[in-house]
């Protein structure tokens, strides 16, 4: 578990900070070598928040839909632990679930999704995660556990913020803020779901 922790923080190192959300703040618990955490502020986009139309906030439900379900996709066969694989399973059907669901709405109401810098942004972290988790340094066995239950924590714990500040406050259309608050809930239980089985990865074993 040495080797696992030791990976995952260098990864986090990297500028992966590992978010983790009672209240989905948006506040850092990094991973460093040797296992220690460290809190830090939620500085990741500073200057003023950006104005998101109904379309825009659609196009960042998608993506980050999308983005759930690569990394699970990729995660999941690799696993060596039954709970993460069964988490990263689950991924996969929920959250491909939640944008059929998230698609018929906006055909529905005529919407058009766009991309926005937000948008583009997640589509950007969640490939740097995947690179991580398969360049020629990616850790294995169960140090890959850790690490993908970390990015797993990562991507829903941002979801969740962007939802918080962003995205519940600015949409305008009711069928749309059902569905924000909707995928909210359920990010916010992936998000404690994730965190069990991090926490229980991050524990020492047995001598």
């Amino acid at each position: 578990m040495r080797v696992a922790r030791f990976m995952v923080g260098m990864m986090l190192a990297g500028g992966m900070a590992v978010a983790v959300a009672p209240g989905c703040s948006n506040e850092s618990v990094i991973v460093e070598p040797g296992g220690t955490q460290q809190i830090t502020g939620g500085d990741v986009d500073a200057g003023p928040a950006p104005t998101l139309t109904d379309a825009q906030i659609a196009r960042v439900l998608q993506v980050a839909n999308e983005g759930e379900v690569l990394l699970a996709q990729f995660g999941g066969p690799l696993a060596t632990d039954t709970a993460t694989r069964d988490y990263n399973a689950q991924m996969v059907v929920e959250h491909t679930a939640a944008k059929q669901r998230l698609d018929a709405l906006l055909q529905a109401q005529g919407i058009t999704p766009e991309d926005s810098p937000l948008s583009l942004q997640l589509q950007t972290e969640v490939q740097q995660l995947l690179t991580l988790l398969q360049g020629p340094e990616a850790p294995q066995g169960a140090a890959f556990d850790l690490a993908l239950m970390s990015a797993q924590l990562n991507a829903h714990a941002r979801t969740a913020f962007i939802g918080d500040s962003l995205l519940g406050p600015q949409v305008t259309l009711p069928a749309l803020t059902q569905e924000v608050q909707a995928e909210r809930q359920q990010v916010q239980q992936h998000v404690q779901e994730a965190e069990e089985i991090q926490t229980r990865l991050l524990a020492p074993t047995a001598p």
